[in-house]
């Protein structure tokens, strides 16, 4: 998308709970990146490219007009902690409570809620995963098994928030993820075709470090995992320099990264 951009600034400013997700067990963080793409190698340019097409139809724009005040952030944080713990608890997908909080992002902009009111921002992020979970998952809990930390909600409340979701979202629920650009951005620039379990599960620290702090709305998939991918391989990269490996990319209108 042209004008993209993801600065150093929003690559540094998540720092902080990067060196909290170091601490986390290597094998929690680990994801096969061979299964994110299982076809033909010799097609896998057309399927990252079908993959871009669709990510630039749905919406993420770096010069969109979002609202992200005090309160919104505060929101966000709490709907996040919740979401990643409750991902580890059931095993599900990273990619499943990545997709959560753009069901979350787009929700909490589009409509008026008072995000200050704990329980009404636990009532949407119940409402998110579960809708991410009946999309990504094999075994999706039932809705009382997801109502944990002292809080609960009814069954018909919880099903009124997905309805709410859907018709906010126009029931357009597959949205790309930066875990399915992982294998391409990881192979191509470690220029491995077999890396490291530690790189991986480093790069997909680094994509819940970003997911913390950045909306989702924003930025393209494709555009944080491939600045997640760079920074894990080398930290000491300028905004110059980042932005031309990630303008190397050769897919018309993939990244696009354009400097201030």
């Amino acid at each position: 998308m042209a004008g993209e951009s993801l600065s150093p600034v929003d690559l540094v400013c998540y720092e902080d709970f990067l060196g909290e997700l170091e601490a986390a067990d290597e094998d929690d963080t680990y994801i096969d990146i061979t299964r994110t793409y299982v076809g033909d190698p010799d097609t896998e340019d057309e399927y990252l490219t079908l993959l871009a097409d669709r990510e630039a139809r749905q919406g993420f724009d770096a010069n969109g007009t979002l609202v992200l005040d005090a309160s919104f952030r505060t929101a966000r944080l709490e709907a996040f902690t919740w979401i990643l713990r409750t991902r580890k608890n059931f095993g599900f997908h990273f990619h499943t409570a990545y997709l959560s909080m753009i069901y979350f992002d787009r929700f909490l902009s589009s409509r008026y809620a008072d995000r200050n009111y704990s329980r009404l921002v636990r009532l949407i992020s119940v409402g998110c995963i579960s809708l991410a979970a009946k999309m990504e998952e094999v075994r999706v809990p039932s809705l009382p098994q997801f109502q944990t930390g002292g809080l609960t909600f009814g069954s018909t409340n919880v099903k009124r928030v997905e309805l709410g979701i859907l018709s906010t979202l126009q029931w357009r629920m597959n949205y790309a993820t930066p875990f399915a650009f992982l294998r391409y951005f990881i192979i191509k620039f470690s220029r491995q075709d077999s890396p490291p379990r530690e790189t991986v599960s480093r790069t997909v620290r680094s994509i819940l470090a970003l997911m913390r702090e950045i909306h989702l709305m924003s930025h393209r998939p494709s555009v944080i995992a491939a600045a997640a991918t760079l920074v894990v391989l080398n930290n000491s990269l300028t905004r110059t320099t980042l932005e031309t490996q990630m303008n190397s990319i050769a897919y018309p209108g993939f990244l696009n990264i354009v400097s201030d």
